[in-house]
């Protein structure tokens, strides 16, 4: 695999998760 395709992707999963996570704790709140 391509290194800047896995970096590309490590970022975009990271990203999601911390908008699930923000959401999470919103709704929690």
């Amino acid at each position: 695999m391509n290194t800047d395709l896995k970096l590309s992707l490590m970022t975009t999963v990271i990203a999601l998760a911390l908008i699930v996570v923000a959401g999470f704790i919103a709704a929690l709140h």
